[in-house]
C-alpha cells in the first residue's frame, strides 16, 4: 500500500510541462511586538507533491523586511503553494495559497523576532603578561540584561573563580587552557550561556597569528602562509605548522617561518600554527579554516520589480547562488546612476533604488562568500520610465535532465516578437517561452530581445547549466507506523571527513503525503535524516530506520536507488515531572549555521531513548518536564561524535544545565556542577622523557588520561583510579616526537581537565 501510494504520487510529479506561465509571491516579515521589519529572515516557498511539480525555494528578507519570488507553473492548471517561516520559538507560520497561473499573492508574517527578543550571551577578552584577563560583556537581551554570572574554569583560584560583575577581570593561577562561561538573565525572564576556551600564557606572552593567500598564478590549491606571531619576552624559537591534511612542518629560529603548502585535493582544511618562545613557558596556537581551491565557486544574479514608472523606486532582489561553496556574505551594487550621488551604490542584499531620470541603466552586482574563491559579478540593463517595453525573463532547469532549461518571458509592454540568444553558438529562437538543451555544463550569457509596439528592449543574464551526471534527485516518503507523516522535515548530510566539519547539508519539508525530495544533490555519500515536527510520539530517524548515524545506511550517489523511505522510530516510555534539563551548545571552529541541525536525544537510566529536543539557532535546548531520576543527553548529528552526559535530577537538585562545545567532528560537553578537581599541575613542562601529572580530588573517581597530538589522534592512553586528596601520575613521553600536545583527563562522571604539553628533543 505504501509503495503504491508513492508511485502514484511520483508519476504525477514527473508529468511534463506543456505550456508554462508564472505566479509571484511577495510580502513582509515584521516583529509582532514592535512592528519593525525583520531583515535577513528566511521565508520558504514550496509546492505540495499533489501540485504536479517540484518547487522549493528559500528567500531572505531585505532591510525593509521584504521578500519576493517568481515561480514557473503550468498554464491552465491550478495548484497549491505553501509560504512558510519560523519564528524565534521555532514555531512554523504557514500560508497556503491555491493559485491560478499569472496571479500575484501577498503573504505577510508578524512573528516574534530572534534578533530582538530573548537573550544572547557573548563576551570578548584581553590577556596580559601577568595572567590577568579583562572580560568585556557583549551580551544582548530584550529589553535589557539584569544579571551576569561568570565561571572562569579556574577552581584553584577558590572563591575568585566566579563573579557577578558585568565586566569582570580575573587573574588565572597557572599557564594553561581555560574554559570560561558567562550566564546572563534578561529582564523578560530569558537566560543564555556561552563558553569560550582560551590559552593563558606565561611571562613570555606569546600570541600566534598568521595570514594566507592563494597562489593565483599556479593553482588555488597552493597556499602561501605568512607568520604574524608576536612575543613581548625574548623571541619565538619554534613554529609548528599543521596543514590539516596530515602534513606537519616544524621550523626553528632563525629560519624563515613563512611557508608554502600545496594541497592534493580541493577542500576546506583546519590549519593550525603553534609557537614556542625562548623562555620555554610561552606558547600559543591559532587555527583557521582555509579553502584549498574550489570546484564550486558562486554566481551573481538578480531581478527587479516593475521599472516603468520613474516616480516609484525599484526593488532589486538578489538571486545569487553559492553552489555549495558556503553562503554569500557580501553584496556590492552599482546602479549605473552617478547622478544619484552616494545612493548610486549599496551593500544591502536586496536594495531599493530611486533612479534619477527615465532611461536605460546598467546595474551591476558583485558578491563574495565565505569561500575565498567565491566572487562573481553580473550586470543587467534596466529601462526606467515608460519606454514602451522592458525585456525580462526567468529560467529553471528541467528534471531529471538538468541541461535542459525552460525560459519564461517576464517582459512588459505587450511585445509581439522575441529573439533568444542562448550563448552557446546555437541558432536563436523566436518562441516566447522556449526550452533549450545545452550540450555541456557551464555558465552561458543568455539574451532576450523583444520588439513590437514601436519599441525594442534587450535583457541578458548568466545562466548556470549543471552536469546532470553529477547532480542527482533524491526522494522518498516518511512514515509514523502505517501512516505517512504530514508535518516535519528531512535533512541530507554528506559524509564529511575533513578536519573542520563542513558537510553539504540541505533541508526540505515533508509534505501532506509524507513525501520529501531533493532535486540537486551533488555526487557523493550521504545520510538522510527525517525529523517529526513534534517531539512527542516519534524520534528523528535516519534512512535505515535507526536513530544513530553510526548505524544508519549511507547512500551513494552514484546512481540513486529511489525511493529512500523512512519509518520513524518510537521512543521508550517518557514520564513527566517537576525536574528539567537545559543547556547550550557553543560553536568552536564550526559555523553557527550548523547549530540548529543538531538534535538532542535524551535516554533513561537504562540507555533507552525516550525523547528529543531540537537545538535552536543560538545553540539552546530544553527538556522542561522531567521526572526525578538519572538521564543521559547526547547531541546527535551525522558524522559527529558526541559525549553522553549523565544528569541526575532529585528533589534537592531538580534542574540540570549542560554546556557543550561543537568543534571539529565532536560535540564535547560538561555538566554544570561542582567539579571534584580542586587543583592540578603538570611538571616539568616542557618535558623531555617523563613528566608528572599532579591532581587533587575532593572524592575518588575512575578516569582516563590521554595525550592527543595536533592532528587530534590519541597517542597515549591510560585508565587511572584517582583517590581523595593528591594523586601523582608519572607518564613517559620518550617515544613521542617533539611538538605540542594536549593532556586530557576525563572522569567517568564527565569532568574534564585539559593542559597544553610541550615535548622537546
Amino acid at each position: 500500500m505504501k509503495k503504491l501510494l508513492f508511485q502514484v504520487l511520483f508519476l504525477l510529479l514527473i508529468i511534463p510541462t506543456f505550456s508554462q506561465g508564472f505566479v509571484s509571491v511577495n510580502g513582509t516579515v515584521t516583529d509582532s511586538q514592535t512592528g519593525v521589519p525583520i531583515a535577513n529572515h528566511a521565508v520558504t516557498i514550496r509546492s505540495d507533491s499533489t501540485s504536479g511539480f517540484f518547487y522549493y525555494q528559500v528567500k531572505n528578507t531585505n532591510s525593509q523586511g521584504f521578500y519576493m519570488d517568481t515561480i514557473p507553473v503550468t498554464m491552465g492548471v491550478t495548484g497549491t503553494l505553501f509560504i512558510e517561516t519560523v519564528d524565534c520559538n521555532n514555531t512554523l507560520h504557514q500560508d497556503v495559497w491555491n493559485y491560478i497561473p499569472q496571479q500575484t499573492h501577498v503573504s505577510n508574517f508578524s512573528i516574534c523576532n530572534t534578533n530582538t527578543g530573548g537573550c544572547q550571551a557573548n563576551f570578548s577578552y584581553v590577556i596580559d603578561s601577568s595572567f590577568m584577563v579583562q572580560f568585556t560583556d557583549l551580551s544582548t537581551a530584550s529589553p535589557s540584561v539584569i544579571s551576569w554570572s561568570w565561571n572562569f574554569g579556574d577552581p584553584a583560584s577558590g572563591s575568585n573563580n566566579t563573579s557577578t560583575v558585568q565586566n569582570s577581570a580575573h587573574v588565572f593561577t597557572t599557564p594553561g587552557t581555560y574554559t570560561v562561561c558567562l550566564t546572563i538573565q534578561g529582564s523578560g525572564g530569558c537566560t543564555s550561556v556561552i563558553c569560550k576556551a582560551m590559552v593563558v600564557g606565561a611571562a613570555g606572552n606569546c600570541h600566534a597569528s598568521y595570514t594566507y593567500t592563494h597562489d593565483t598564478l599556479t593553482s588555488l590549491q597552493t597556499i602561501h602562509f605568512i607568520d604574524q606571531s608576536t612575543t613581548t619576552s625574548g623571541h619565538i624559537t619554534t613554529w609548528v605548522w599543521n596543514f590539516g591534511d596530515g602534513q606537519i612542518m616544524s621550523i626553528s629560529y632563525p629560519a624563515n617561518p613563512n611557508v608554502t603548502h600545496t594541497y592534493a585535493s580541493y577542500g576546506t582544511y583546519t590549519v593550525c600554527l603553534s609557537i614556542q618562545g625562548s623562555d620555554s613557558t610561552c606558547y600559543d596556537t591559532e587555527c583557521k579554516s582555509v579553502n584549498a581551491g574550489s570546484n564550486t565557486g558562486c554566481l551573481a544574479n538578480f531581478t527587479w520589480s516593475d521599472s516603468t514608472n520613474t516616480g516609484n523606486p525599484v526593488q532589486l532582489v538578489d538571486l545569487s547562488q553559492a553552489n555549495g561553496s558556503g553562503p554569500v556574505t557580501s553584496w556590492t551594487w552599482n546602479f549605473g546612476d552617478p547622478a544619484s550621488g552616494s545612493a548610486n551604490t549599496s551593500t544591502q542584499q536586496n536594495p531599493v533604488h530611486q533612479f534619477t531620470t527615465a532611461g536605460t541603466y546598467t546595474v551591476c552586482l558583485t558578491i563574495h562568500g565565505t569561500d575565498s574563491t567565491c566572487h562573481s559579478t553580473t550586470c543587467k540593463t534596466i529601462t526606467i520610465g515608460v519606454q514602451g517595453c522592458q525585456a525580462n525573463f526567468t529560467y529553471a532547469s528541467t528534471a531529471p535532465n538538468f541541461s535542459s532549461i525552460q525560459f519564461t518571458d517576464l517582459s512588459v509592454g505587450n511585445p509581439t516578437g522575441w529573439t533568444w540568444n542562448f550563448g552557446d553558438g546555437s541558432p536563436s529562437s523566436v518562441l516566447e517561452n522556449p526550452v533549450h538543451s545545452y550540450t555541456s555544463p557551464g555558465t552561458y550569457t543568455v539574451c532576450l530581445t523583444i520588439s513590437g509596439n514601436n519599441c525594442t528592449s534587450t535583457s541578458c543574464q548568466n545562466v548556470v547549466v549543471t552536469d546532470s551526471t553529477n547532480y542527482k534527485m533524491v526522494y522518498g516518503q516518511v512514515y509514523a507506523g502505517n501512516f505517512p507523516v504530514t508535518q516535519g522535515m528531512v535533512m541530507i548530510f554528506s559524509y564529511d571527513t575533513v578536519a573542520n566539519y563542513q558537510p553539504y547539508v540541505h533541508v526540505t519539508p515533508i509534505d501532506s503525503n509524507g513525501v520529501y525530495y531533493f532535486t540537486l544533490v551533488p555526487a557523493g555519500d550521504y545520510y538522510i535524516l527525517a525529523i517529526p515536527l513534534s517531539a512527542a510520539g516519534y524520534l528523528p530517524t535516519y534512512y535505515g530506520n535507526v536513530i544513530s548515524w553510526e548505524q544508519a545506511t549511507l547512500i551513494h550517489l552514484g546512481n540513486p536507488v529511489n525511493p529512500y523511505n523512512i519509518n520513524l522510530v518510537m521512543p521508550g516510555l517518557f514520564t513527566s515531572g517537576p525536574g528539567s534539563a537545559s543547556g547550550q551548545i557553543n560553536m568552536g571552529d564550526v559555523s553557527s549555521a550548523m547549530l540548529d541541525k543538531v538534535n538532542m536525544i535524551i535516554r533513561n537510566s537504562q540507555g533507552q531513548p525516550i525523547g528529543f529536543a531540537s537545538v535552536t539557532t543560538t545553540g539552546t535546548f530544553s527538556f522542561p518536564t522531567l521526572a526525578y531520576g538519572t538521564y543521559y543527553l547526547h547531541a546527535e548529528m551525522p558524522g559527529v561524535a558526541g559525549d553522553n552526559i549523565m544528569i541526575v535530577l532529585t528533589a534537592e537538585k531538580p534542574n540540570a544545565n549542560v554546556v557543550m562545545t561543537f568543534t571539529g567532528h565532536k560535540i564535547l560537553g560538561i555538566l554544570d556542577q561542582v567539579s571534584p578537581v580542586t587543583s592540578w599541575s603538570v611538571y616539568p613542562n616542557p618535558v623531555r622523557d617523563n613528566f608528572t601529572f599532579s591532581v587533587n580530588m575532593k572524592k575518588g573517581v575512575n578516569a582516563l588520561i590521554g595525550i592527543i597530538n595536533m592532528t587530534g589522534r590519541m597517542v597515549i592512553e591510560r585508565p587511572v583510579s584517582l583517590l581523595t586528596g593528591e594523586n601523582k601520575i608519572e607518564i613517559s613521553t620518550a617515544s613521542l616526537p617533539s611538538g605540542i600536545y594536549t593532556l586530557r583527563l576525563i572522569s567517568d562522571e564527565g569532568t574534564q581537565v585539559n593542559a597544553r604539553l610541550v615535548k622537546t628533543r
